[in-house]
């Protein structure tokens, strides 16, 4: 999906396509395109190999289709453009390895790629937003954050605002999961209308943005007054001001998580080098939930709680204001 997402960017490019112009039938047949010239090399031969692959590969050609129209919609609603797409942090390649030093001066170079970098730019600055696609649904979670995991868009962030003159307005996931309506309230009743609403709010794209006007306006040029933004998690009150559900930061917020998830890769890194390999799994106390569900080497391990001072790495439960709190203080 990943891959026929950028085919679909990089052919609207190479026939200087406008984003602006296109509308469904035009992306379905582009991306139909694609998806068949992919199905037909030799590599992706297991993809027909059998009758279950096959139907999973219809049900995926339909979800990838339909993701990239509202992507596509997204952006004809937006001042932000695509600058690029799988974008690489790698020595030849568009930036450059991120460059982390430890304390005691060592250097440690983090390579990675991100799906997507947006720009837009008014009389205040050029201002952009890091977007990373997923096939199952996710948030940012500043209690991870503020645990040492989910760095990596804020990373990424981090250095395109250190390479280049611009501002970061948003790190946002946008999930490529199928919509189901089997559980809306009298769905049978429901109208196309409602249908089309339904899975638009499906594909809003979840993360954290600017808490500035001028940068939700440009980012979501149809978003009024009352109203829920079908693309971004923003919600304004009928006064125009944000309201409380809205997932956004102010520019001095954005400055401390950038600082602290800097401050963190420093630590990760030193941790590395020492050859600390402290058998410490993270635990989220809100959802119960650890790696060890999934870990295959749990007899290797042999973690338990209060054996030989084995203990979790705990993820609390932290309001947004005493997490950054937490950050600052640390910095």
């Amino acid at each position: 999906m990943h891959e026929v997402i950028d085919e679909f960017f990089e052919e609207v490019s190479t026939k200087k396509i406008s984003i602006k112009d296109l509308d469904k039938a035009e992306i379905e047949k582009i991306v139909k395109q694609i998806i068949e010239e992919k199905l037909n090399l030799k590599a992706n031969y297991i993809f027909k190999s059998i009758p279950k692959f096959m139907v999973l590969t219809n049900r995926l050609c339909r979800l990838v289709t339909l993701s990239i129209v509202y992507i596509v919609q997204g952006l004809q609603t937006t001042d932000f453009e695509v600058v690029g797409n799988e974008i690489e942090f790698k020595n030849g390649k568009e930036y450059k390895p991120i460059e982390i030093t430890t304390e005691d001066g060592r250097k440690v170079e983090i390579t990675g790629k991100i799906d997507r970098i947006d720009l837009a730019k008014d009389e205040t600055g050029k201002y952009i937003r890091i977007i990373d696609y997923k096939s199952s649904a996710k948030d940012i979670n500043l209690n991870e954050v503020l645990a040492g995991l989910q760095l990596q868009l804020i990373t990424y962030l981090d250095a395109v605002c250190e390479e280049k003159d611009v501002i970061p307005a948003g790190v946002l996931y946008f999930g490529l999961t199928e919509p189901k309506l089997d559980k809306v309230k009298n769905a049978k009743n429901i109208t196309d209308e409602e249908v089309e609403q339904k899975i638009r709010e499906h594909f809003r794209m979840n993360g954290l943005v600017l808490a500035e006007m001028n940068v939700i306006n440009m980012m979501d040029n149809n978003l009024k007054d009352g109203e829920k933004s079908t693309t971004i998690p923003v919600k304004l009150k009928k006064d125009g001001s944000m309201d409380k559900t809205s997932k956004v930061v102010s520019r001095k917020e954005f400055e401390i998580l950038q600082k602290y998830v800097k401050k963190t890769l420093g630590d990760i890194s030193k941790e590395i080098l020492d050859g600390n390999i402290d058998i410490k799994p993270y635990y989220n106390v809100k959802n119960k939930r650890k790696p060890c569900e999934y870990c295959v080497y749990g007899s290797i391990c042999n973690f338990k709680k209060g054996f030989y001072g084995n203990d979790y790495n705990y993820i609390d439960s932290l309001e947004k204001e005493y997490i950054l709190e937490c950050m600052k203080h640390e910095l």
